[in-house]
């Protein structure tokens, strides 16, 4: 292991920097999901798969919101096991980020500050779930000592 002076390793420098990611992450996500949209003053519920059906009527500029959806939520599957040890596993993983995103979509209708979409729901969880695996991963690494073993 590589120590700096003091005795800090570059695991827990790592593992420092990537949990201070966390807070601009949390603040840009709900900038973009909440706070910079303008009210509708109506609520709208959007019926499932719109997006995927649209899509493949052959409206592309839908793949935009897709992609950008499953990304939003990507960062949070990486950053949810380093941040928080019990969150170890893609599939609990996911059900936060299906529960975020639940809250985002929810949070949008009684606000009037864009639609519910079970589409947004399924593509937010897709990038945690992606994201969980990079992040499982990440998290194996650094919580292990330099022989493989988990520490305690």
């Amino acid at each position: 292991m590589i120590l700096f002076s003091g005795g800090i390793s570059i695991k827990k420098i790592l593992l420092i920097l990537l949990r201070l990611l966390s807070i601009p992450y949390v603040y840009m996500v709900l900038m973009i999901t909440l706070v910079l949209r303008k009210p509708t003053y109506s609520h709208n519920v959007k019926p499932p798969f719109w997006e995927i059906t649209e899509l493949i009527n052959g409206n592309g500029k839908l793949l935009f919101d897709i992609i950008g959806n499953i990304l939003m939520l990507l960062p949070l599957g990486i950053l949810l096991p380093l941040c928080f040890r019990k969150a170890d596993t893609p599939k609990k993983i996911a059900l936060i980020g299906f529960i975020v995103s639940l809250l985002i979509e929810v949070t949008q209708l009684i606000t009037t500050r864009g639609y519910f979409e079970i589409d947004d729901l399924f593509h937010n969880t897709l990038g945690a779930l992606i994201g969980a695996f990079i992040g499982c991963s990440a998290a194996k690494w650094i919580y292990s000592d330099d022989n493989g073993h988990q520490k305690q």
